[in-house]
Parts: C-alpha cells; structure tokens; sequence
C-alpha cells in the first residue's frame, strides 16, 4: 500500500501517518507529495541488512536543523528558515554546548570504549530507560547494527516549520530544545519528570526531535523514518494510517560516516510487571534478539523493585553482555558461575533522591574484592568526575 505524505517545506512526519521511503525523495518542488510506501512487515530484527541506502535529503535535512547544523541540500529548506535568528542564536550557542561535552566527556568515552569494550562483538544493543538517550548508547557501541530504545515518552511527532510555526513559535520550539537537553548536556541523563513536562509541548512533543539531534551531531545521516509497531510473532511491522497501535514506535534508518546502513526503534512502552506481562508481542521480540549487549543508565533504580522482575529476568536471559551503572540491575544478581564482572569508577550509593538503594555487596566489591579500573569521565546520576560508576559484566 502506499500513501502520500504531503509538505510544504519540512516533512511533516505525522506518526502513524507516514511510511517508509521506497524511492529517492524529490528535493524541489516544495509543495510536491513524496510518495513514501508502507511495508507491511519491515524485515525481523534478527535480520541484517547490509544494502547502502542513500542519504534522504529531506529527512536528514529535518535532523540537521534540529541540529543546528549545516544543511545539505539548498533545494529542501527554505533560506528564510536557516537565515532565522532564533535558529541562528540557537545553532551557535548548541555547537558550543556540543564542542565542549565533545572535548570534556565524549572524547574520553570514546577512548575508554576502545580500550574496555573493544572485544564486545554484539550487533544489537538493548537499551531500556533510554528516553531520547541515543547519544550514550552510540557513543559506547557505534558497531552495533541495531539499537533498540525503550522508554515512557512519546515518539512525538515532526512540525511543519513553515506552515505551522510562526517566527516566534520557531523562537519557542528551540527554546524548548535547548531546555530538553540541559540535564543530559550538563548532568549526562535525561530527568523523566522533566521530560513529562517538556514533551507536552505542541511542537517539541517527544523523543523523535533529540534522537535524531544525537544521530546528527555523532556524525550519522538519516535515509528513513517509519512508524512501526510490534505484531504477535514479535517481528517489527510497518503501520498504516489510522491503524490501532499496541506498541508505538518509530524505525530510524541511517548510515554512519562509513556509510554501513543501521537502524533504530524506539519504542513508547512501560516496562514494569503488570504492562509488560500483558505485552507478550513486545517479550517475544526482545526474546528473538540474539547476539546482545543491554546498556542500562540512570534507570532509577526500577530493577531494584519488586515490580520490575520481568524486564530485569528478560535482560539478564539475553544479554551476552551488559553495561550498567549502580541504578541497573542490582549486583547481587548477576551470579558468578554465570558471569564475569569488572567494576569501574567509584561506587559510594544512591543519591539522596532514591534512599534505600545502597548496595551493601557492591560496596564490598568496590572497597575489597574487585580492584575497580579509573574511570575517567562522569556519567549517571553521580555524573562529577571521580564519583561515578560503571558495571561491566559478560555471560560465561
């Protein structure tokens, strides 16, 4: 089936409403429909596909002013719009945010990733409590061909920048971008209270805006945009206009700066016992993954409790490997006949604002028993350098 997806300058990616892109995109014409077919079943994400797809200009276009970046073509968006002053003051002070996490935090992540996780072979990682965070999860496994995010905010939906916004709407729009991204670019995690509150705006309305800002910004370039859902054999499938949904999603597709096609879904589904054990189309994907490694990152310390057994038990079944900080998977889980463990960082327990969350047996390894590798770059919700940790551990 194909349906059309109207623009006037910006594509505007209503979700649920478009599909994937079967042909190159028109790049003139403004007010011209692209013709973007839906695929009934998009292949099992136990599938890899290695076919180059080509950069979609209108797409990539989108993310880049996002971004606040450069754009690539001169044919998809209006010069009125990069010559705005809102986006202007917005595109030099975010790439000076950028440069600075870039040469602070980024850089030595990448370093530490070469040196600690150069061995971890994983092609799909598994991130649950993502929120918008592809930023982490890349930067620690940019070889991986699939990511898979999971988290409680919408997928949201594209604007229209120059049909639906007006001067000061766009004024506005990046004003909440910026706001969006405070706690991530300045703490390392994203405050799902605050994300609550900033994705009711009407135009920065959920994850779709952030992740493709990261996608951007770690130098990877957009070619589609699906929305998806999950059907009974746990295989990913397209979603046609006006379907009822049991799972949102979006399918991001890019290519990275070496031009190898990967992918990601986000997925808007709550992980705790009484949703996910009634989502038995969501178990049964993540149960199909092989080849895994889970990243788990200032997750609130939801594996600790009680009612979050069933995703902790679902990724400690998949997972080959695992990366985590102390408000995962609580430690006294993960067995040693099962798995090898290497501690980094320094672990000194919860912040105050999860009390009762200290892990005794951690500390135990931390002070005693796992002479724990420097860590050297904050991350987590003890995001100062010298205070924080990071858990690595692998399936025997």
């Amino acid at each position: 089936m194909k349906i059309k997806l109207t623009i006037s300058l910006f594509v505007a990616l209503a979700l649920f409403a478009s599909c994937g892109n079967n042909s190159k995109p028109k790049t003139s014409g403004l007010s011209d429909s692209i013709k973007i077919s839906d695929s009934t079943a998009i292949k099992s994400s136990r599938e890899e596909v290695k076919v180059i797809s080509p950069i979609n200009p209108v797409y990539n276009d989108v993310a880049k002013y996002i971004a606040g970046l450069p754009l690539q073509s001169a044919n998809v968006i209006d010069s009125a719009l990069t010559n705005n002053p809102a986006w202007k003051e917005y595109s030099t002070n975010f790439s000076k945010s950028w440069m600075k996490l870039d040469t602070t935090k980024i850089r030595k992540m990448k370093i530490w990733r070469d040196n600690e996780l150069k061995n971890v072979t994983s092609k799909t990682v598994f991130y649950p409590f993502s929120g918008a965070d592809f930023l982490n999860g890349f930067t620690f496994f940019p070889s991986a061909d699939k990511y898979i995010m999971v988290g409680l905010e919408p997928v949201g939906t594209l604007p229209n920048f120059h049909k639906g916004l007006s001067k000061d709407s766009l004024s506005t729009y990046f004003y909440q971008v910026h706001q969006s991204l405070y706690a991530i670019m300045n703490f390392s995690f994203f405050r799902t209270i605050s994300m609550k509150s900033d994705f009711k705006n009407k135009d920065m309305n959920g994850t779709i805006h952030l992740i493709l800002l990261f996608m951007e910004r770690t130098g990877n370039s957009i070619t589609d945009i699906k929305p998806v859902d999950v059907n009974e054999k746990g295989e990913i499938v397209g979603v046609e206009n006006g379907s009822s949904v049991s799972n949102k999603g979006v399918e991001i597709d890019f290519v990275n700066s070496d031009s190898v096609l990967k992918k990601v879904y986000y997925f808007s589904v709550n992980l705790d016992n009484d949703h996910l054990n009634k989502n038995q189309n969501f178990i049964t994907l993540i149960n199909q993954q092989n080849d895994v490694v889970t990243y788990i990152k200032s997750a609130s310390y939801l594996m600790h409790e009680s009612y979050f057994t069933s995703i902790r038990d679902l990724i400690l079944r998949k997972s080959n490997y695992i990366l985590e900080d102390d408000s995962g998977i609580p430690y006294r889980y993960f067995k040693t006949n099962e798995w090898t463990s290497t501690f980094y960082g320094k672990y000194s327990g919860a912040i105050s604002l999860f009390p009762n969350k200290f892990q005794k047996d951690l500390d135990s390894c931390y002070k005693h028993n796992a002479s724990p590798k420097p860590l050297d770059f904050g991350i987590g919700y003890k995001y100062k350098l010298g205070e924080s940790n990071l858990l690595f551990f692998k399936k025997k």
